[in-house]
């Protein structure tokens, strides 16, 4: 076996049942094994991977990964429903600028309309008037006419 090094940061912790696989700090002072100077525990290393990559994933922080990929699925969820909230706007847009486009020869149908509208009302007050001339012409000689 080979002895390594390694700084106390995690003792094994054992109850009177035996090893339960807890971690402690090393605020706690089990019988672990020899302690070399400077506070370095003497661990036994039988099968030492040969790279990083080989290395298992019982080291990481189930927990700390855990929240992380529950914080990268928020995150995924969050910006699935910006693309649909920014796909919907966008439907919208296009909804939104059709409706304008009718409006808009809506209105200048309208604004034909009432000047067509206007041009009948001046040819008809124009057409009163006259006749109010004729009228009070008429009138006038009918007047004179009775007066002689």
């Amino acid at each position: 076996p080979v002895c390594l090094s390694v700084p106390m940061l995690y003792k094994s912790r054992s109850g009177p049942e035996g090893s339960t696989g807890e971690y402690a700090t090393d605020e706690e002072d089990d019988d672990m094994g020899p302690v070399l100077p400077g506070g370095d525990m003497a661990i036994e290393v039988f099968d030492l991977p040969e790279n990083d990559d080989m290395f298992s994933p019982s080291d990481v922080d189930t927990s700390k990964l855990a929240h992380k990929f529950k914080e990268l699925q928020a995150a995924e969820n969050e910006k699935v429903r910006w693309e649909l909230e920014k796909t919907q706007l966008q439907q919208n847009i296009e909804e939104n600028k059709e409706r304008m486009m009718k409006l808009e020869s809506y209105w200048i149908e309208a604004q034909t309309l009432c000047h067509t509208v206007n041009e009948h009302l001046k040819e008809t007050q124009s057409q009163y008037q006259a006749l109010e001339k004729k009228y009070n012409k008429a009138k006038k000689l009918i007047k004179d006419f009775q007066q002689k």
